[in-house]
């Protein structure tokens, strides 16, 4: 099956790192099984992959994995709690609270299906060009705003409840209790953007990463420093380029950025290779 799947959260030890792991293992079982996959209509099947993820997360089972995963960090992890002021300590791992964005990016038939819950954003580079594949989920955006506000939440200063800055997520089922709503009208929705993008022989690469990539740099700026890794070191591995492009955008202190190159720096590259 060429599928494709990315599943973007912050920073694995930040809240959300439970549903992130939960989704990477379940979301594409619960793609390729979906009637609507099978078909071939795919924008329906990840649209119901994305909403499904919600359901099986409330589940007996589906609580009892994300307790598990919560209670087994990463070496790498507990240092990095150490170190990071966003380092989280909370024992709770109910996905009322844990969530994360899901950028996916399904390879079917020479076609690209991008698919995205979230302020995570997919970059295409083509000829030196950047485009932007998806459209950050922002709670002060209009449309965002207006679907929050009516289903009885609050936007204030750029955050949902003054808690979370982002309008659209996996988990966080807190802000989709309302059942007299659709998984598309709740406070916080499951519910992605679908874009098909015919693939071209013109296409270089793809960057997908979380928002603190771009609130470092714009679209063309990431495209432009991975199209100069590419001709400073043609032959080097991908993880190469991406530990330059990070090298160049954490923080090196975070007082003295005031924060920015702090929050979630996932990054993922995607080259093409034409015939």
């Amino acid at each position: 099956m060429d599928m494709e799947v990315t599943i973007m959260n912050s920073m694995e030890f930040c809240v959300g790192r439970e549903v992130a792991e939960y989704a990477k293992k379940h979301l594409p079982t619960l793609l390729a099984r979906n009637e609507n996959y099978i078909a071939g209509n795919y924008d329906k099947a990840l649209i119901e992959s994305f909403v499904g993820i919600d359901s099986l997360l409330e589940s007996e089972d589906g609580i009892k994995e994300l307790k598990e995963i919560h209670g087994t960090p990463s070496a790498a992890q507990e240092k990095a709690k150490a170190l990071s002021p966003y380092a989280d300590s909370s024992d709770d791992s109910s996905p009322d609270t844990r969530g994360c964005t899901s950028t996916v990016i399904l390879v079917k038939n020479r076609n690209l299906y991008i698919a995205n819950a979230g302020d995570s954003r997919a970059v295409l580079a083509t000829r030196g060009i950047a485009i932007d594949l998806t459209i950050d989920h922002k709670p002060d955006s209009d449309k965002e705003k207006t679907r929050i506000v009516k289903a009885g939440g609050s936007v204030t200063n750029g955050r949902v409840e003054s808690n979370l800055n982002l309008s659209r997520a996996l988990g966080d089922l807190k802000y989709k209790k309302n059942k007299k709503l659709k998984p598309e009208e709740q406070i916080i929705s499951s519910y992605p953007d679908v874009v098909k993008q015919p693939i071209s022989d013109k296409f270089d690469f793809i960057v997908i990463g979380c928002d603190g990539i771009y609130d470092s740099k714009s679209s063309q700026k990431v495209v432009d420093f991975i199209y100069k890794q590419f001709k400073d070191a043609p032959d080097a591995k991908l993880s190469t380029y991406l530990e330059k492009f990070m090298d160049d955008n954490l923080s090196p202190h975070y007082s003295k950025t005031e924060g920015l190159g702090c929050d979630n720096m996932t990054c993922v590259l995607i080259k093409f290779i034409h015939p």
